[in-house]
């Protein structure tokens, strides 16, 4: 009799060992599976944060040479949170962030320079070229950020 009882003793261990490795594999599976579609949230919520910054830049531009002030003033200051954020969101190798600096800065005496009533005569030759290089790089600019953006915002290499 106690051989037989021994051999139900092993037998149950055995089954409750087999079923706790089961469950086992079975919760690392769930564990793997998680953690994949963690990082693709991860992955999705930071191309989203990248994105809205591209979208906030170009809004602002679009509002400079439309000359709206009132909307130009709103756009600006969503144009700066994007600014300040990229230093985050960005490597500082990409140069992401002094772009934008330089952008804000070209900008910015563009616009002062605009909203000038009347507008100064007095500008010195060297003042107005500065204006006029600021205007020309502020148009090409769009296609210098889609170029450092680029790698960023390509979803399917982030």
């Amino acid at each position: 009799m106690s051989a037989m009882v021994s051999f139900w003793i092993d037998l149950i261990l055995r089954v409750v060992t087999a079923g706790a490795a089961f469950v086992a594999l079975y919760v690392a599976l769930i564990s793997r599976q998680q953690w994949k579609t963690n990082r693709e949230k991860l992955r999705f919520d930071l191309y989203q944060r990248r994105f809205e910054i591209y979208l906030r830049v170009l809004d602002f531009h679009f509002a400079i040479w439309q000359q709206d002030e009132p909307k130009l003033n709103l756009l600006h200051v969503s144009f700066m949170k994007a600014f300040w954020e990229s230093k985050f969101l960005f490597p500082e190798k990409s140069g992401i962030y002094d772009f934008l600096d330089e952008y804000n800065l070209r900008t910015s005496r563009v616009r002062v320079y605009r909203s000038q009533i009347p507008p100064r005569s007095d500008f010195t030759p060297e003042e107005r070229a500065q204006l006029t290089k600021d205007e020309i790089w502020i148009n090409v600019c769009i296609g210098i950020l889609d170029e450092k953006l680029g790698p960023y915002l390509n979803f399917h290499s982030i």
